[in-house]
């Protein structure tokens, strides 16, 4: 039996957390440089604050519910974790997320390691288990609101065809890629096949070292993996509920995109959100190591925005406030929750999440 002993992480230097955030506000303030910061200033002054205050609350919101849809999971692995600590461990994943871009893997790390460090009586097979099937699920609303929104993006507005095929390769592609992954993870023998070939590849990078112990040790996780991926999958409760909490999410985070708008002052119609976020939240798991999807996620907003009938101006202004709320405030919120737990774990701390 594989357990957390058995894979431990160090501890993540408290100093070296705060350099990772102040790395981020370099990359947000020469972002903001490229924009103009005189564009920005204009920007602020025409929108309703109150509005993006209830923007930001709404995304906390809609966070508290992605947690939700998680930590379902979790609690039926058995772990004894509260609400409100998955709460600050799902935060601090967003914030390596954005920062350390790489398809939502490094956001999976840190919550494996918080997790073990917070959490007594874990496993790293369930851990990982309940972590990618709630991955899987998140793909479902936006997914679904994609592909629904793509057609009635044809149905009602005059797009060129190179974005409507552009918007339904991207939507198409990111769930037929969840569903390969969900067919791995649902097959032993394949599980065993992939971890054998990323053994093999270690074997020839790590030339001359015995790989024998390290391959007994990923068989064994391999096994336990299916085992737990088996076991939340055969619940169709667990499931359904997990799902609901997701779907419940992903509602919170169309209407931040919504109040987005409202703040500017433009009344943009519910389906074009609908799609256009979707689309926005399926870019940023294509893995293009760019922190945030900076540029290019921000580009194909504005340009989607117009060619639906937004005019240039309100379509930068929504898509800055959008970004400024999802990209860089929960940025922030999560390198301030990884602040804290990085302190409340370091070496001879007390674990702030006991048994519950």
């Amino acid at each position: 039996m594989i357990t957390e002993a058995d894979v431990r992480f160090p501890d993540i230097p408290f100093r070296k957390t705060a350099v990772l955030i102040v790395v981020g506000l370099v990359l947000y303030f020469g972002y903001l440089y490229l924009v103009g910061f005189d564009t920005v200033r204009d920007l602020l002054a025409r929108v309703d604050l109150p509005l993006v205050a209830l923007a930001l609350l709404v995304s906390l919101c809609g966070n508290v519910f992605h947690t939700a849809g998680w930590w379902v999971l979790l609690r039926h692995m058995g772990y004894k974790i509260s609400l409100g600590l998955a709460y600050l461990i799902y935060l601090s994943s967003i914030f390596f997320t954005n920062l350390v871009p790489s398809a939502a893997l490094s956001g999976e790390i840190g919550k494996l390691y918080f997790i073990q460090k917070t959490v007594p009586g874990t496993r790293v097979d369930r851990t990982f288990a309940a972590g990618l099937f709630s991955r899987l699920l998140e793909v479902v609303p936006t997914g679904t609101g994609a592909i629904l929104g793509v057609a009635y993006l044809t149905l009602y507005y005059s797009l060129p065809l190179w974005a409507l095929v552009l918007c339904a390769a991207i939507a198409v592609g990111i769930a037929v890629a969840a569903l390969f992954v969900l067919a791995v993870a649902m097959n032993a023998k394949l599980l065993r096949s992939a971890a054998n070939a990323l053994l093999r590849v270690a074997s020839v990078v790590l030339k001359g070292r015995n790989m024998e112990d390290v391959r007994g040790r990923v068989e064994a996780l391999v096994a336990q993996f299916d085992a737990s991926i088996r076991e939340i999958s055969a619940s169709k409760t667990l499931v359904i509920k997990s799902l609901a909490l997701i779907f419940v999410a992903w509602a919170f985070d169309v209407s931040v995109a919504y109040i987005a708008f409202a703040s500017i002052g433009y009344r943009i119609p519910i389906g074009v959100v609908v799609t256009i976020y979707s689309m926005m939240v399926l870019v940023t798991l294509i893995p293009a190591f760019v922190p945030g999807g900076l540029g290019y996620v921000d580009g194909l907003m504005n340009l989607l925005y117009s060619l639906a009938g937004v005019g240039r101006n309100d379509a930068f202004s929504g898509t800055f406030v959008i970004r400024l709320v999802t990209l860089w405030f929960l940025t922030a919120v999560g390198g301030l929750c990884t602040l804290f737990l990085a302190r409340a774990t370091g070496t001879g701390r007390s674990r702030p999440g006991g048994p519950q």
